[in-house]
């Protein structure tokens, strides 16, 4: 059951995801509940994982209400299948890949990408009738990604010594 509240997409939103429509805070919190459940899926949520979505919520807009209420998210208790079930894919984010897309760049950002969260990873992916073909090549776009964020950054030389 629906809330009846939203969240205004930002420019990142757009930039980044192409969404430019009203994301349904319910929706968004389910959402947002699977990635903290895959992330903490080898037992931990890592500092570093919680802050790298932290940080993606508030590029995408999310207010402090939604941010405060994924923190308090019982993700060691959560049902990955139940939750999936819950999300509506017709919110502006509408592609299964995008939740799988987000989960595997939560999951490294402590630099480890777990065999337990790939196993959840996959299993989600099943339960959204996505191949394991495409979860290998959005993992290997996520790969291409953090490169080349460390390819700019030795570049540009702004890496840390």
């Amino acid at each position: 059951m629906s809330s009846a509240k939203t969240i205004q997409p930002s420019t990142y939103s757009k930039i980044k995801y192409n969404i430019d429509a009203l994301v349904d805070f319910d929706s968004g919190i389910n959402y947002s509940h699977v990635l903290l459940a895959i992330a903490g899926a080898d037992g931990e949520l890592a500092e570093a994982e919680l802050n790298w979505y932290i940080n993606e919520m508030v590029l995408l807009g999310c207010t402090e209400e939604y941010i405060s209420t994924v923190k308090n998210l019982d993700w060691k208790n959560a049902n990955i299948e139940e939750l999936l079930g819950k999300i509506n894919f017709d919110f502006p984010m509408n592609s299964p890949k995008a939740i799988l897309y987000q989960a595997i760049k939560m999951c490294r950002a402590d630099k480890e990408y777990h065999e337990k969260e790939k196993a959840v990873v996959d299993k989600a992916a099943q339960v959204l009738g996505i191949s394991l073909t495409e979860v290998t090549a959005i993992e290997s776009l996520v790969e291409m990604e953090d490169s080349a964020d460390k390819l700019r950054h030795a570049l540009l030389e702004t890496s840390k010594k």
